[in-house]
């Protein structure tokens, strides 16, 4: 038996997938949560195998719920859900130890292979980001720096870009407003960009940010 943790903020999106993965004779959804901080408490309550986590979800978000459940249990096997295939999402998962990374477009059959191949040892990648990451490799692709930036300041320039104050995003991200201020200093200098204008203009394009304010 393979014992799955859903992780996604919509409650319907959740139920869908639990439903479908539970008609798998040897899946069994252990538990279900909707944001990082409440994945940390059922992975210490639940014999988890496998994690399936919503990359695009508000609060910490996907990307830095995974890296705190890593730290917390290195051997974890979590498999990022993402509708975004291009832009530093794929690969900054894949960095900080994710053993796989699905498509949201991806049918029932490929999340099914991807959870065995997963469970089985290997790193699974749908094939629409295996290539968007290739081609990028392949032609050093660094659109506009976006790739060299840390994870830290990828966090900052999405809340940027999804229109929130300084104020809002040491809130959000626990940190101080001045250490908020050197991040966006630092996103400047490294984007070669002039205000937050264009700091949101490149994350919009790098699928950093939409109307569901990412918490990446």
């Amino acid at each position: 038996m393979i014992n799955l943790l859903l992780v996604d903020d919509q409650r319907l999106v959740r139920r869908c997938v639990a439903a479908r993965l539970n008609a798998v004779p040897d899946f069994h959804i252990v538990a279900e949560a909707a944001s990082g901080e409440e994945a940390r408490e059922l992975v210490r309550e639940h014999a988890v195998d496998i994690i399936l986590m919503d990359l695009n979800m508000p609060g910490i978000g996907g990307l830095e719920a995974s890296r705190r459940l890593l730290a917390l249990e290195p051997g974890l096997r979590i498999i990022g859900l993402s509708m975004y295939v291009s832009g530093p999402f794929p690969k900054q998962f894949l960095r900080l130890g994710g053993a796989g990374y699905v498509s949201k477009n991806a049918d029932t059959e490929e999340l099914v292979e991807a959870i065995r191949r997963v469970a089985a040892g290997e790193c699974y990648i749908s094939a629409d980001v295996a290539q968007n990451i290739a081609v990028s490799g392949s032609l050093r692709v660094r659109r506009n720096g976006v790739d060299a930036l840390s994870r830290r300041e990828v966090q900052v320039l999405q809340q940027i870009a999804n229109g929130l104050t300084h104020e809002a995003i040491a809130a959000r991200l626990s940190l101080s407003i001045k250490t908020v201020a050197h991040h966006r200093r630092l996103l400047l200098r490294k984007l070669e960009v002039a205000n937050d204008v264009q700091l949101a203009a490149i994350a919009r394009d790098q699928g950093l940010a939409d109307s569901d304010a990412l918490g990446g």
